[in-house]
């Protein structure tokens, strides 16, 4: 957590928000408590949390509403935590943060069913907060909009033809709808005016595209040991992504031969050669540059908003989403 956060009062808020987390997911049930704390010993980034944090800060009652603020903040991460249990059994993944995943180690229902009491502890933890009802149905939507993401990209397994504009909208529901209520959630809590939520709504849709395009380039130039997870997996099950879908749609001599080999079948004996073949043509070149716009997009945005800590803290976390790819 330190690579990503150097403020210390934000690195004891996130602190604070994983202690809640513990407490409240804990039940009187020994063999779950056990995996439980297997899946929070991976960590994890906690970047939607601290969003919310840091989000928190433009509002006037920012020091007045902490312990409101940590509470949805362990809302958000264990919500996002629910989201990835479901997500491994979906795409049967073996890793998860660098470990075996609670699905391939306690099996595909025992995940399902944890990931839904995660999500009953999130609901739970909301009924303790006095939030605003604007922001109760934005987080509501935001949920639906995660699904909705995830089934379009169960839709859209295999599809050769797939335009950019398309997965955007899929992985603005999946990964950007997130980030961006996170980053908003801390200001309404805090009492900050409509304008400045605007934009940080906005802030947090920039953020959160430019962070699935970066994972999507991991996918081609990462290290299974630093990325964590296991790669070549989404091209074999046919969730195509940025770097794959931006060589589909290109003018390179290679595209042709892509498209062939799709068509035949994605398998462990032809994966290497599309890899090796969406490299050869620019898309990785074209993906980083996709990434920097919209990583300068909410660079831009921010300097619309007011000057403090708040604004500080983005400044600084802005630049490390792109340092993965460095």
């Amino acid at each position: 957590m330190s690579k990503w956060f150097s403020d210390k009062e934000l690195v004891g808020q996130l602190n604070l928000v994983k202690d809640k987390m513990t407490k409240n997911v804990s039940s009187g049930d020994l063999y779950l408590n056990g995996s439980l704390d297997y899946l929070f010993l991976s960590g994890g980034k906690m970047i939607r949390p601290a969003l919310l944090l840091i989000g928190s800060r433009f509002g006037k009652q920012y020091k007045k509403k902490e312990i409101d603020v940590i509470n949805l903040s362990t809302a958000i991460e264990t919500l996002h935590l629910a989201t990835l249990l479901h997500d491994d059994v979906i795409d049967d993944a073996k890793l998860r943060r660098g470990q075996e995943s609670i699905q391939s180690k306690y099996s595909k229902e025992y995940a399902i069913y944890m990931g839904d009491f995660l999500l009953s502890k999130c609901f739970l933890l909301l009924t303790e907060l006095t939030i605003p009802k604007e922001l109760a149905i934005r987080l509501a939507n935001t949920v639906t909009r995660i699904c909705i993401g995830e089934i379009k990209q169960q839709q859209n397994r295999f599809n050769a033809n797939i335009s950019i504009r398309e997965y955007f909208r899929i992985v603005s529901g999946k990964t950007a709808s997130l980030f961006a209520i996170s980053l908003a959630a801390g200001a309404y809590i805090t009492k900050c005016n409509n304008e400045i939520i605007k934009k940080l709504i906005y802030i947090g849709y920039e953020l959160g595209l430019a962070f699935q395009i970066i994972d999507d380039l991991l996918d081609y130039v990462g290290d299974i040991d630093v990325v964590g997870k296991e790669l070549k997996s989404d091209l074999l099950r046919g969730n195509f992504n940025t770097p794959l879908i931006l060589a589909l749609n290109s003018q390179s001599i290679y595209k042709d031969r892509i498209k062939s080999l799709i068509d035949n079948g994605i398998n462990n004996s032809n994966v290497d050669e599309i890899i090796d073949l969406v490299k050869k043509s620019g898309a990785l070149e074209q993906t980083k540059a996709l990434a920097f716009r919209y990583h300068d997009r909410a660079l831009s945005l921010l300097q619309k908003l007011p000057s403090n800590s708040g604004n500080t803290l983005l400044k600084d976390l802005i630049p490390n989403l792109l340092e993965r790819i460095y």
